[in-house]
């Protein structure tokens, strides 16, 4: 089989990879374990013969979510590696350096690579890959579906044979004399016995660990992730690493806000805010990427935070409870991913329409405030929204 693979083209979030072509070996073979455990990349072998190729790659740049530099001599040697570093610096992309090679960069790609996390260097592909999976670079939204994985090709072939089989029954049963044009009718008596299919049961989130992990620490993008999260795991000074965050099960920050104007929120002897009886971090946190790594998060207090984006927090199959109270969340669906939610806490928030909460399977409680009303959501919704009263 091929070490190459089809690239990724589409408009779910990918990987750009960029690399020096003479190394295509050791790269490809990297890549390629990525691929095969679903996830979507790009890298140069999808641009047509004959297509205008830095336009093609602008595009794709353009269009990728981040971006995996492989750092070799030749790397900093190619005019494409460097065209595409500054693209990606400019784009704001976020870049994740694979080191090929102990190299010393030259200046000019000092700037563009200064403060960006690094995989040290590992000779062996799969080692490789699985450092960078367990860098938490990589998170799930990049995965590709079932549905991605199956081509059109095969359902084709496979809607043919289906319709070949028909055919051949019916043909079959006319010979027997046994074919009846009209579709048999099943007993009332039978159909009320029929049990109702029994729900999947939600799987439990599972972090493959490896030895990359001693590798790559937590560069934490706020002070307050950073107090939260030691305190969380009791390590005050020393380093964290991405897999110890999947230990963590509570976690709640608080903006600047009345906070005691808000349900189970009291502050203690010390002036300690705190939620359910846990410590609560102040101050504003905006970049929520790292929780993406928190995949058994159960309670998490996002208060009075201006929160742009709520995406990192799909997929967290364990989370029972949510506070956005006072945040400047809006898209709701945006949490439609979120199997084991109970309980959803919106006071003071902009939010009108809780429709997009109706596919929540475990959703029972929607807590909201008298100064978001109206609000617009189905009698029938298996939650129930509670007003909170003014204090």
């Amino acid at each position: 089989m091929s070490r190459f693979f089809k690239p990724y083209e589409g408009k779910l979030p990918f990987l750009f990879v960029s690399y020096a072509h003479r190394q295509s070996d050791s790269v490809v073979d990297t890549i390629r374990i990525l691929h095969d455990r679903n996830y979507r990349l790009w890298y140069d072998e999808g641009i047509p013969a004959g297509s205008d190729w830095p336009a093609n790659i602008a595009q794709h740049m353009q269009n990728c979510e981040r971006v995996l530099f492989f750092l070799s001599e030749r790397a900093m040697e190619s005019p494409n590696c460097y065209s595409e570093m500054r693209t990606a610096a400019r784009l704001g992309k976020p870049i994740l350096v694979v080191r090929l090679e102990e190299t010393e960069a030259e200046e000019k790609w000092k700037d563009l690579l200064d403060g960006k996390p690094e995989i040290p260097l590992i000779d062996n592909p799969e080692a490789r890959a699985n450092a960078i999976l367990s860098s938490g670079f990589l998170p799930r939204r990049f995965r590709r579906s079932w549905r991605e994985n199956i081509s059109w090709r095969i359902l084709g072939l496979a809607a043919s044979l289906l319709l070949l089989l028909s055919a051949a029954g019916a043909l079959a049963a006319l010979a027997l004399g046994f074919w009846t044009p009209m579709a048999p009718t099943v007993p009332d008596a039978i159909v009320a016995e029929t049990p109702e299919p029994t729900p999947a049961p939600t799987p439990v989130p599972v972090v493959e660990l490896g030895d990359a992990e001693r590798y790559f620490a937590v560069r934490f993008p706020d002070s307050q992730q950073e107090r939260a999260i030691r305190r969380a795991l009791n390590i005050p000074e020393d380093e964290i690493y991405r897999w110890q965050l999947a230990e963590i099960s509570n976690l709640y920050f608080c903006g600047n806000m009345v906070t005691d104007s808000l349900k189970n929120v009291s502050f203690d002897k010390e002036g300690t805010c705190r939620v359910n009886g846990a410590p609560v971090i102040t101050g504003q946190v905006s970049d929520l990427s790292l929780l993406e790594n928190a995949v058994r998060l159960e309670h998490l207090a996002l208060i009075c935070q201006p929160l742009e984006k709520l995406s990192p927090l799909s997929g967290h199959l364990l989370l029972r409870e949510l506070s956005l109270a006072g945040s400047s969340a809006s898209n709701l669906r945006e949490l439609q991913e979120l199997p084991s939610l109970e309980t959803l806490h919106l006071e003071h928030t902009d939010i009108r329409d809780l429709t997009p909460l109706e596919v929540l399977p475990a959703l029972r409680i929607v807590t909201v405030s008298r100064d978001m009303l109206p609000l617009r959501w189905d009698d029938s919704a298996a939650f129930t929204v509670r007003l909170i009263p003014d204090t």
